[in-house]
């Protein structure tokens, strides 16, 4: 009789056991179609909860790349409901947010410590400017260092080349660009889900909606000034 319930039991718990495994990976595999249609993160938990942080995301680009960033941080701050966007992020830009004449290197390093995320809109625009692989390497080392992964790289299309030359001139954190492509996951920019994976990856609970004269103290605030070291990048 044990050997009849058993013959029964068993297979029925194993099928039980490999179904339920074989939708959990389905599901793991589908978690950004999931999020874009619920707007749920099934394998995530809020990371930042507690954290007096600033914003929600710092995007970085160079200069060429300006209008694709601006589109980014547009949609990122209003969204479009009716597109999936999820929008209402609080976001800091560089070009716009950073004050005339402050002192550059304490913005970067305010910007990178006080953001859930950091978007590096990564070009080869993004790899030929100083203060782009400045901002690159320094979110990348605060990572390193408070043993998180907040730093988002969204690839432009030819980057590869790109790289390849800046590896041919020893373009400086050029190899740290190289290891992080090779090591972590990164948003393929034009891919037909790039938006939707980036969304993924921005902080779970979005920070209250300001004003941009916030970012105007922010940034103007007592913090903000000269007596203190940048945070050194040496990784």
């Amino acid at each position: 009789m044990l050997g009849v319930w058993l013959q029964i039991v068993v297979p029925t718990v194993a099928g039980a056991i490999l179904l339920v495994s074989v939708c959990f990976i389905i599901l793991y595999r589908c978690r950004v179609k999931v999020f874009a249609k619920l707007n749920l993160h099934p394998f995530d938990v809020d990371e930042c909860q507690n954290e007096d942080m600033a914003f929600d995301a710092f995007v970085s680009c160079a200069w060429p790349d300006d209008d694709l960033a601006r589109a980014m941080v547009e949609r990122l701050e209003g969204g479009n409901s009716d597109e999936g966007d999820h929008g209402g992020y609080r976001v800091c830009y560089h070009s716009r947010d950073f004050p005339l004449g402050g002192v550059i290197l304490r913005s970067i390093q305010q910007s990178i410590e006080q953001s859930k995320r950091v978007i590096c809109l990564l070009s080869g625009a993004f790899l030929a400017s100083e203060f782009c692989m400045l901002e690159f390497r320094t979110a990348w080392q605060w990572n390193v260092q408070n043993r998180r992964h907040r730093l988002i790289v969204v690839k432009c299309p030819g980057v590869d080349e790109a790289l390849a030359v800046a590896e041919r001139d020893a373009v400086p954190g050029v190899e740290d660009v190289r290891m992080f492509l090779s090591t972590y996951t990164y948003i393929e920019h034009g891919s037909d889900d790039w938006w939707q994976k980036l969304l993924y990856a921005m902080p779970i609970n979005r920070l209250p909606a300001v004003d941009f004269d916030f970012h105007l103290q922010f940034f103007t605030g007592p913090d903000n000034h000269d007596d203190q070291e940048p945070l050194l990048v040496n990784v």
